[in-house]
């Protein structure tokens, strides 16, 4: 019986970086860009606006100079995005109203949660700082409640 030789085969000892560079950056990187790219939280996940069937547009309300106070669930009161106590709030509106460029309106975005001890100080340092024009916002979907129509 003749003898057949076979040769060992050999180890494959190539490192590719390339593939490893690849597959680093779909495991590590792409979930890395989608935790940046997700849009920042609004005041601790934003208010809860309360919902209403009948609305007026306010595109004034979108502007980056606007006075803009807003009280979450828990009754926190942020003007702009600076955490305040609503008994400095005609102060705050006072400064801002040095600058005549700015409306002298002021919009309150509420939680629908909140409660009527969080909203009444805000309401009273608007006024007592002087502005009659407040604006209340609200969220523009139509509610689940059906129009009576006689």
């Amino acid at each position: 019986m003749p003898r057949t030789w076979r040769n060992a085969p050999r180890l494959f000892s190539d490192f590719n970086t390339l593939s490893f560079a690849s597959v680093m950056a779909t495991v590590v990187l792409v979930p890395l860009l989608i935790l940046m790219l997700q849009p920042t939280p609004f005041h601790c996940g934003g208010p809860d606006l309360p919902r209403v069937s009948r609305y007026v547009s306010m595109p004034g309300a979108a502007r980056e100079d606007v006075m803009m106070v807003a009280i979450t669930r828990d009754g926190q009161t942020y003007f702009g995005s600076d955490r305040i106590i609503p008994d400095s709030l005609p102060a705050r509106i006072a400064d801002r109203l040095k600058d005549h460029v700015v409306e002298r309106k002021v919009y309150i975005s509420a939680d629908g949660r909140a409660r009527w001890d969080a909203i009444e100080p805000v309401l009273d340092g608007v006024r007592s700082a002087g502005i009659l024009r407040v604006a209340f916002l609200v969220d523009q979907r139509r509610t689940a409640i059906p129009e009576f129509r006689p």
